[in-house]
């Protein structure tokens, strides 16, 4: 048999036998019987066996036809969905699960920008701070918080994390925050949902000096954006990174009571398949992180 697969004479093949007439199987194919005869012929003379007993006005397959048959239908649902999934993925949108937090204080509201720049793409963005399986939950790129590296996953550092404490403009009219140490008078809004090591109040003030400052009181959140949400209400000081902050403090709904920062261990990646890292739609937006956090002065890698 030749390297190459006769498929289309094994497509025409298995719509004979299927209809059990080359009549019939020719309608289906939008061919003649003459046309479907000749692809017949010269499949069975390249596999050197007969598929078919031909009567006067019918045919019959033999038992090579038949067994010949399962393996054909096989392969061809199997083209047939390869197909599909290619055609889906083409289609549907690029799939990006993001840190509830970040999500909505800091890519939501610049997707507009990768859009204008990429109309041709289109995101679904999904907030998700659970730790989602690339592969199973069909997600293209995971945009995530942690320390790296992430053995078996294309993994593209984005930027770093600075910790600095914010409050609302209105808070320091009734409490007076000159420094690190007045912490003590105020109320420290805490996120509560930190993994190990990761970094929070306890170590900004240790930093910072103000070791006297007691951080295992006051409200406790679920996330960074609810804590920021208590902050720009007035109810207390909440600790944060500039990529959660900058709108606010740009609006004045939030300020700095000091410049001291910290810098944590954990950054900002964006995850993908290693199978999947290279598809245009995913380049493309992996850039865009990138050009976006560089736009916005976040503090990236070197």
């Amino acid at each position: 048999m030749s390297e190459r697969l006769p498929l289309g004479a094994l497509r025409v093949f298995e719509a004979a036998h299927r209809q059990g007439s080359f009549l019939r199987a020719a309608e289906e194919l939008g061919v003649t019987p003459g046309a479907v005869s000749r692809q017949v012929k010269a499949l069975e003379t390249e596999l050197g066996v007969r598929l078919f007993d031909r009567f006067n006005r019918a045919v019959r397959p033999t038992e090579a036809g038949d067994a010949l048959a399962v393996g054909v239908r096989r392969g061809l649902a199997a083209l047939e969905a390869a197909v599909e999934e290619v055609r889906h993925a083409r289609d549907a949108p690029l799939v990006v699960s993001v840190m509830h937090s970040l999500a909505a204080r800091w890519l939501a509201p610049r997707l507009h920008n990768f859009e204008a720049r990429h109309p041709e793409v289109q995101v679904l963005l999904s907030a998700s701070d659970v730790a989602v399986d690339l592969a199973r939950d069909q997600v293209d790129v995971a945009v995530r918080y942690g320390k790296g590296p992430y053995p078996g996953l294309h993994a593209t550092p984005l930027f770093r994390t600075v910790l600095f404490p914010v409050c609302s403009p209105r808070l320091l009219e009734t409490v007076r925050l000159a420094a690190p140490a007045d912490l003590a008078k105020a109320v420290l809004l805490r996120d509560v949902k930190t993994r190990f090591g990761e970094p929070s109040w306890r170590e900004w003030l240790d930093a910072a000096g103000a070791a006297g400052v007691d951080a295992s009181t006051g409200p406790q959140f679920s996330n960074t954006y609810l804590a920021l949400e208590a902050a720009v209400a007035g109810r207390g000081v909440a600790i944060s990174a500039g990529a959660m902050a900058m709108d606010d403090l740009a609006a004045g709904r939030l300020v700095r009571p000091f410049d001291f920062t910290f810098e944590s261990p954990y950054s900002t990646w964006a995850l993908s398949l290693p199978e999947k890292a290279d598809r245009p739609a995913i380049r493309k937006f992996r850039a865009w992180l990138l050009d976006q956090a560089k736009a916005d002065h976040l503090p990236l890698f070197e």
